[in-house]
């Protein structure tokens, strides 16, 4: 998997750097597209054990292929900065199944990350020492979307949502929902966490900890919404790097 180096930083400015460092003032979030799975299935031996079992699981091609695909990517990625062959990194989940690294080497020993995957797209966020999260969606429709928004939203974003036209519903329903996925994502928490949410709009949220997390929407193209969440870090907005790969 090549990784061309042209990044977009969230003011929009491009820069080109061939290896971009991880630190923890830069939230790094990668995006690209589903490979077919002829190209994925000679690489699952990257994959650990328990990554082949739980793919073979899977019922849907469709599925199986955005699993591996997510899967192989991140692989890669922890493989790139950290210099490690993909096969040999320890990968678990919480209790609540946000991914982690359990011994990463010196010097990322604080390396933090997430993924996410819908339709035909993947994304990555990794960033040192700040919990990270990110959520991207397919958008479609959502014939429950007032049930849906009167549990998790607040009653803000359930105004917008009633008061749209009927066809920017449902780009803005995903707007709202990756904001908030991608947020609980990086505190780890479940779906009882979209009710804290709701009760606190702003798009800095302290929830219940000392904590405060920034939120930035991503544009990943036609079709798609997208969002990250980090840990800010003191009073300054972390610098999020974006990377597109090509064709997307």
């Amino acid at each position: 998997m090549s990784f061309p180096p042209t990044w977009i930083a969230a003011s929009g400015v491009r820069e080109v750097l061939p290896n971009p460092p991880l630190s923890d003032r830069v939230a790094q979030v990668w995006l690209r597209g589903v490979p077919p799975l002829e190209e994925l299935l000679p690489q699952v031996g990257i994959l650990s054990p328990e990554e082949q079992n739980k793919a073979e699981r899977l019922q849907s091609e469709a599925d199986r292929r955005r699993f591996l695909a997510s899967r192989l990517f991140l692989r890669m990625l922890l493989s790139q900065y950290s210099g490690l062959p993909p096969a040999s990194i320890r990968i678990e989940h919480s209790p609540r199944g946000k991914p982690y690294w359990r011994d990463p080497p010196q010097p990322i020993q604080s390396i933090q990350f997430n993924l996410s995957h819908s339709h035909e797209r993947i994304l990555i966020a990794l960033i040192l020492r700040h919990r990270i999260g990110v959520d991207l969606e397919w958008i479609r429709p959502v014939p429950r979307w007032q049930a849906i928004a009167q549990r998790y939203f607040s009653a803000a974003e359930q105004a917008d949502l009633a008061h749209c036209p009927d066809c920017e519903r449902d780009p803005l329903f995903f707007q709202i929902w990756t904001q908030k996925e991608a947020l609980l994502k990086a505190i780890g928490t479940g779906l009882a966490g979209y009710k804290t949410l709701a009760r606190d709009p702003d798009p800095v949220f302290t929830l219940q900890e000392e904590h405060a997390w920034a939120t930035l929407s991503l544009e990943v193209g036609a079709g798609y919404a997208a969002a990250v969440a980090v840990e800010t870090i003191g009073a300054e907005q972390p610098v999020v790097l974006f990377h597109r790969d090509q064709g997307i």
